[in-house]
């Protein structure tokens, strides 16, 4: 294992960092405004550190680099540069991969127009004779620098804004996370895994496959301070926290495939209620196509299985019910709409056969379930 200190050089990272922050912080000289980065505060100031320096914590809970080019950008075999070419190349044939990759495709052409304004955090080691930015917080800001220098044929080293971190902690780390969204199922098994290790100073080693470590959290006994741990980073309880761990039993290709698809609890839950060698089939099929439901999950899970689970007869649903699958499946449709301004094509259709009161009715009601739908969903990772 590589011997991992506070490097002898850290004093030459500092200046060297200092030096092309002042220079970073002067680019745009008509305005020193709310996109371009101020020293926090006398203890913590911000770097400019090149993206070759930066390693990216590998057993964070969110995932982001594909499992087939992750083993070899963290062994150290291909640099960020040869790690991304390859990722937009697999973009090419997946259609999860490259939608993750558009979104941090607009990430980067973001922080390029309006600067970065939230710097990641990590600290320095000396790792193998070299000095390494371990970071704690900011993976997607990395990746997406990254794919930005790639698709522009940069010539230039990239850079990255950071804060180094003397009192890093896992908790940090997860609530960054889930600032940017709730953790899917997977993400949030992750995240609980390593809070139960961690708390048991079970900690990863840098060579480690990433689910043989979570794995690991079944030869623990969760202890009265990790249940804390999980209920204050994470607001989960015991029962909970097993239906998780349940998870970590799925075949790797298959958890990758539920990461990229963020698959909903409930629809991994029913899919693993049947035998295990029809679980890939089901991740899959939920995963091959957008707006795919619960309902037609289970339905497919009957028929591969063989069986037909007998239900109890279904009270009629109420009409709040039915105006929302109607209204949810014509959202979902969108992508049918062949114009390219498909919101508009919508908005145009809706109005085509109504007077102004009525349309100006409409808007309201539109407009009161947007702000209804925007309080439920940020209560939804609390």
């Amino acid at each position: 294992m590589a011997k991992r200190e506070r490097p002898t050089g850290f004093d030459n990272l500092i200046n060297t960092t200092t030096e092309a922050f002042a220079a970073s912080a002067v680019e745009k000289t008509a305005d020193l405004s709310a996109g371009v980065p101020k020293m926090v505060n006398n203890r913590q100031s911000v770097y400019r550190v090149p993206l070759s320096m930066i390693l990216p914590d590998r057993f964070q809970a969110r995932f982001t680099l594909p499992h087939a080019i992750r083993k070899a950008f963290y062994a150290g075999q291909i640099n960020w540069a040869e790690a991304t070419k390859r990722w937009l190349k697999l973009s090419k044939k997946d259609r999860l991969v490259r939608r993750e990759i558009e979104e941090l495709t607009f990430l980067g052409e973001s922080l390029q127009d309006e600067g970065q304004i939230k710097p990641v955090t990590g600290q320095v080691f000396t790792e193998d004779g070299r000095e390494v930015f371990k970071m704690l917080t900011g993976e997607r800001r990395f990746w997406a620098k990254a794919i930005k220098a790639v698709i522009d044929g940069s010539q230039e080293e990239p850079y990255i804004l950071a804060i180094i971190d003397n009192e890093p902690t896992l908790e940090k780390q997860i609530a960054e996370n889930m600032a940017y969204k709730a953790l899917n199922a997977v993400g949030k098994a992750r995240a609980a895994a390593r809070i139960v290790l961690e708390g048991h100073g079970v900690k990863p080693e840098p060579d480690e496959d990433e689910y043989a470590y979570f794995r690991k959290v079944f030869d623990v006994r969760l202890s009265e301070e990790a249940r804390q741990a999980l209920q204050e980073a994470l607001q989960l309880e015991r029962t909970y926290f097993g239906r998780l761990m349940k998870f970590f039993e799925l075949p790797e290709p298959a958890l990758e495939i539920c990461d990229r698809a963020e698959m909903p609890e409930r629809v991994l839950r029913e899919i693993m209620q049947y035998d295990k060698k029809h679980w890939k089939a089901g991740v899959v099929y939920y995963a091959g196509q957008d707006g795919r439901t619960y309902n037609d999950v289970h339905a497919y899970m009957d028929r591969i299985s063989g069986k037909v689970q007998r239900r109890k007869p279904r009270s009629p649903v109420d009409p709040a019910t039915k105006s929302a699958r109607a209204v949810r499946r014509a959202l979902f449709s969108l992508e049918d709409i062949p114009q390219e301004d498909k919101i508009g094509a919508l908005a145009d259709a809706m109005l085509g056969d109504v007077d102004r009161d009525q349309a100006r009715k409409l808007l309201g009601s539109i407009s009161d379930l947007q702000k209804a739908l925007s309080i439920r969903v940020k209560n939804m990772g609390r």
